[in-house]
């Protein structure tokens, strides 16, 4: 099931300041709690989690992002 996935607030500024990738959309590195860097996650309008690696499943936890690098 597709629930809403938003990054933290913290977060949220530096991703909307990263050139989009699409309209609306950016792809970026996530970086976890845990060092951990996930590619290829899509963040729409700079705070919902949309995608990684094209599939709708994530293999984190939202809550777990500390940094975003972008792969636009």
């Amino acid at each position: 099931m597709h629930t809403r996935r938003f990054l933290p607030e913290a977060i949220r500024e530096k991703v909307t300041n990263l050139p989009e990738y699409r309209m609306g959309a950016h792809k970026v590195a996530v970086v976890l709690r845990d060092g951990r860097v996930v590619e290829d996650v899509i963040v729409a309008w700079g705070k919902e989690i949309i995608s990684e690696g094209g599939q709708i499943e994530i293999s984190f936890l939202p809550e777990d992002v500390m940094d975003v690098v972008d792969r636009s």
